[in-house]
């Protein structure tokens, strides 16, 4: 038997009525509920619904339909008001919101170590005021990047996008209304359009800031969120026959949205073109099963008792399993098995549940929260929380004040900071470029070493020369040599472009060192192993169309190095090229603090490497180097055995912390390798 529409006095009248603005329809629960466990199930390990970070997008046209919706009736009807909608919005999402938060940051302060303890603080101030888009977008880059899981309010990331929406739709949607009837729906589409068609322009540059903005971003999802408005614009459809078109098409057409769900859940995963027009299926799908959904078999799976349960709790459950998921992560330090996937995915459904009741229901519930009670009660837990968010970030997560045993491991001082050039100085000019953001920068350009001596060598690269630079400032200093830095990330190719998010400024700073006589010496620092064929990062030749793969990226590393290399040597200048830094298994510091925290064994951390996997990993980077070292008369200086113990790599070396992450050094680790390597950098002077 279908289940049919339940009114506010029907069989789901008490929940109706406590909760909904209008009829009840079950079949939305059940929608809701196919959603949360696909997301559920993606976090809990991405084999079992490689697609199921989808569900969100199902989530996206839910909301529109039901807000939206409501936003429509109260404009026909002559009834709407912001300060009704902004009360049951406020009731509706904060208690559970801000309860997660706070005992989020609760557990932190007792389990993390002042890295994590500060990146949660950050991540709490953001939400405060629905900017977790934003911090995710700034801070954690891709979603799919892997180190989601130290990170417990990644999830909230889709409330602020919703947030966000709802702040400007209720207000246009009103206006328009005002003004004239007839536009509205024409804007929501020219609206939803535009949306999409930002989404696929920031997909299409194939650029990873761009594809991790279309994935944050509020003006690249609100194309979903409307297809949800735009549906609640028309009647809701109702069956009115029983023949082929009363009962075989709905029914069709809603096994046929069910399956599009589905087919997005296992089809698509992290490598998909999403959220663009890879979005299109779980959107699509879910705008029929919104309107066809209450009737045929997929009425029955998605009415039934447990589904529509599971629906009704899945905002708590969204909201929850994520925190529960990763601080189990944290304490199990790898993948989880079966049995801990077992309990997590317990404790959710018991939190959450624990959490609609006592929570959510209460406040929804209660009919004396006004709309200054309620805007006054999330100011005072916005500040509560973006207080505590504040000090935690500028404290560097309390390091100096609790927990010393493991904070006494820090990189405080990572990426360190040294003097700006001043203009002119020494008769060199200062250089003004564009940071991997497009953003203008400038006076880039950095001291390092003896302030009274003429600088004579140039130090440029990506993020690895960053680390290094404080090596030089140490070393030269106590020799009275002086030297410039490249104070921004680039990746020194020249006629050679990449696809990420370094900026490539080598005719820049080519330009720079052509008017730089005194410069003797450029020091070229970087990890290109992350640019060698098979990286996700693409190269080409500039002015060539981006390949589809990166199959000659090794080439195009070779000539692009190679180019660069000889222009500076046709200048007259010494080219040192570094060979790379071993990379360790694990962030060292990380593991070590987490370790400490947790009060496991510390004897082995599992970061080792040993110096037979460094020189496989090395082996295709230095035949390229050798090769272009030949070619351009340049030298290679390897910093490899100025790290090596025992016939093994680790990040700490005499208790000290020699690694930021698996392959930046510390301060101290950059002056350890530098001082060692110095004889060998600057052996021709």
């Amino acid at each position: 038997m279908e289940m049919q529409h339940t009114g506010a006095g029907g069989e789901n009248g008490g929940y109706a009525s406590q909760v909904i603005r209008g009829n009840y329809y079950p079949h939305v629960d059940g929608i809701r509920a196919v959603a949360v466990l696909a997301v559920l199930l993606y976090h809990l390990g991405e084999s079992l619904c490689p697609g199921g970070f989808a569900g969100v997008d199902v989530f996206f046209v839910i909301s529109g339909y039901l807000i939206g919706g409501g936003i429509i009736r109260d404009l026909r009807a002559g009834a709407f008001s912001f300060q009704d909608f902004y009360t049951r919005r406020i009731k509706r999402i904060m208690p559970a919101y801000f309860a997660v938060i706070v005992a989020t940051l609760i557990a932190g302060f007792v389990v993390y170590h002042y890295e994590l303890l500060e990146s949660l603080g950050n991540a709490a101030g953001r939400s405060s005021y629905f900017f977790a888009n934003f911090f995710c977008y700034k801070f954690l880059g891709s979603y799919f990047a892997g180190d989601g899981d130290m990170h417990p309010l990644l999830n909230l990331w889709s409330l602020s996008v919703e947030e966000q929406f709802y702040i400007v739709i209720p207000l246009l949607m009103f206006l328009l209304w005002k003004l004239r009837k007839g536009v509205v729906l024409p804007v929501l589409l020219l609206l939803l359009v535009g949306s999409l068609m930002n989404a696929e322009h920031l997909l299409a540059s194939e650029t990873s800031r761009h594809i991790v903005k279309a994935f944050y971003m509020a003006e690249a999802r609100a194309w979903e969120l409307l297809v949800g408005v735009v549906i609640a614009w028309f009647p809701r459809y109702e069956r009115k026959s029983g023949g082929v078109a009363g009962k075989v098409l709905p029914a069709c057409a809603s096994i046929l949205g069910l399956l599009l769900v589905l087919a997005s859940y296992a089809l698509i995963d992290a490598r998909a073109h999403f959220p663009g027009t890879g979005a299109l299926c779980a959107v699509c799908g879910a705008g029929l099963m919104i309107v066809f959904g209450a009737y045929g078999p997929v009425s029955r799976i998605l009415s039934q008792p447990l589904v529509v349960g599971v629906g009704r709790i899945s905002y708590s459950l969204y909201l929850w399993h994520w925190p529960i998921i990763a601080f189990m992560h944290y304490f199990f330090s790898k993948s989880l098995s079966p049995a801990q996937m077992a309990a997590a995915t317990a404790l959710s459904l018991l939190v959450s549940y624990a959490s609609w009741r006592y929570i959510e229901m209460p406040v929804r519930r209660n009919k004396n929260i006004s709309f200054a009670k309620a805007v006054c009660g999330l100011l005072c837990i916005c500040l509560l929380v973006g207080g505590t968010g504040a000090v935690l970030k500028q404290s560097r997560g309390l390091v100096h004040v609790i927990h010393q045993d493991a904070n006494r491991y820090h990189s405080l001082d990572f990426p360190p900071s040294l003097p700006k050039w001043n203009d002119g100085d020494f008769g060199l000019p200062q250089l003004n470029l564009r940071d991997e953001k497009g953003k203008r920068v400038s006076n880039v350009l950095e001291r390092v070493g003896c302030e009274s001596a003429q600088p004579d060598f140039f130090v440029m690269g990506d993020s690895h020369a960053e680390a290094l630079k404080i090596g030089f400032d140490h070393i030269c200093r106590e020799n009275g040599r002086a030297g410039v830095v490249a104070g921004l990330k680039t990746c020194p190719l020249s006629g050679i472009s990449i696809t990420n998010t370094f900026a490539n400024q080598t005719e820049e700073l080519l330009a720079w060192l052509e008017n730089a006589p005194s410069i003797r010496k450029v020091i070229i620092i970087c990890r290109w192993d992350t640019r060698l064929s098979g990286s996700p990062q693409k190269l080409y030749r500039n002015g060539e169309d981006v390949p589809a793969d990166s199959s000659r990226n090794s080439a195009y590393l070779e000539e692009g190095l190679q180019e660069t290399c000889r222009r500076i040597r046709a200048m007259g200048k010494e080219v040192v090229l570094t060979a790379p830094v071993p990379v360790l298994r694990l962030s060292p510091g990380s593991e070590l603090r987490r370790r400490i925290m947790l009060g496991l064994d510390t004897t082995d951390i599992g970061d080792a490497v040993s110096a037979e996997e460094y020189r496989q990993f090395a082996a295709p980077i230095m035949d390229i180097l050798q090769r272009v070292a030949a070619r351009t008369g340049s030298t290679i200086v390897p910093v490899a055995p100025h790290l090596e113990q025992d016939g093994c790599y680790r990040g700490v070396m005499d208790d000290v912390l020699m690694y930021h992450d698996c392959s930046h050094l510390t301060a101290k680790g950059a002056e350890h390798v530098i001082s060692r390597a110095y004889p060998d950098i600057f052996k021709k002077d």
